[in-house]
Formats: structure tokens, C-alpha cells, sequence
């Protein structure tokens, strides 16, 4: 498809094409996805648990739970940095994907 694109209309609509092709994913995908960190799961799973055992809440969810936006959006940004550069597997793909 970016053959054709460049051929057809140049270079520069490559670009443009996959900019909006990103941006309508990240709308439809962002809210559509379901949550898969763990303390994050459990936390709501033991909200929703009626057994009073249950709700016992681990520190680090619990922090989480009552961060400020600001400490949010950090924490939101460090994680895939993290799952980067500690993760093998996850670095090579990504540093495929670049390539």
C-alpha cells in the first residue's frame, strides 16, 4: 500500500496515511482495551467480591488507586520504559520493528 501511495501521490502521503491510520487505532483501541495489569485486575476483582476476606488490598494498588494525575501519568509512561529495556524479547521486537 505504501508503494502505491508514493507512486501514485508521493513520498510524503506515506506519512499521512499511516498518521491517520495510527490515530484512528489509537481511538478505537484505547478505550476497547481491557486492563492487563495484574495488581490492577486483582484490585477490581476484590472490589466487586463480596467475601469480606477478600478486600484486603495490597500496598502498591492501593497507592495507585489514590495517585494524583500528574504521579498517574508517570507512572503510565514508566511502565512500557521499563517492560523495555528489562524484557529481551520485548527489546528485540521493538528494536526489529524500528529497523
Amino acid at each position: 500500500m505504501g508503494g502505491f501511495i508514493a507512486e501514485s501521490a508521493g513520498v510524503q502521503y506515506v506519512f499521512y496515511v499511516i498518521a491517520a491510520i495510527s490515530g484512528v487505532a489509537a481511538i478505537l483501541g484505547i478505550p476497547l482495551m481491557r486492563e492487563t495489569y495484574a495488581p490492577v485486575i486483582r484490585f477490581r476483582l476484590n472490589a466487586m467480591s463480596l467475601d469480606p476476606e477478600k478486600t484486603s488490598v495490597g500496598r502498591l494498588v492501593l497507592a495507585a488507586h489514590h495517585m494524583d494525575k500528574w504521579t498517574h501519568l508517570w507512572v503510565s509512561l514508566k511502565r512500557p520504559a521499563i517492560l523495555l529495556t528489562r524484557n529481551f524479547i520485548c527489546f528485540i521486537l521493538s528494536l526489529y520493528m524500528a529497523l
